[in-house]
């Protein structure tokens, strides 16, 4: 009886330690991947608002965030990280500058620090 103990304890313990030791490989094999890497970008959209200024929206994967690269008339590209989703269920992307609120085919409202809101419609084709 008593070999029969120290056998079922003996075997208790190799098992519980290689639970662990998978365990321990799988986060590694999870913290490896890249936070900052850009997968599945899509073609820049072009965008308009009333007054005639213009936006190029680039919508992407950085890591396993939703992005988008904004580059408004003459200034540095913007990179934006999805936060949270509207009422209307569009993504909001936000960063310390700007803020964009809008969904692919419909353009969206850029508001930046000073909270200025400029809609933004996609440009009408002329032929």
């Amino acid at each position: 009886m008593k070999k029969l103990v120290i056998f079922t304890f003996a075997l208790f313990l190799a098992t519980g330690c290689a639970k662990e030791q998978t365990a321990s490989s799988m986060e590694t094999a999870v913290s490896e991947k890249d936070p900052n890497e850009v997968s599945l970008e899509q073609t820049p959209i072009k965008l308009q608002s009333e007054d005639g200024k213009t936006v190029s929206v680039t919508y992407f994967a950085k890591g396993e965030d939703v992005a988008v690269k904004i580059v408004k008339d003459n200034e540095p590209e913007e990179i934006l990280i999805a936060k949270k989703v509207s009422s209307k269920g569009d993504p909001v992307f936000t960063n310390e500058k700007l803020m964009w609120e809008g969904s692919i085919g419909t353009g969206g409202k850029l508001t930046d620090v000073a909270g200025n809101v400029t809609e933004y419609r996609e440009k009408e084709v002329t032929k």
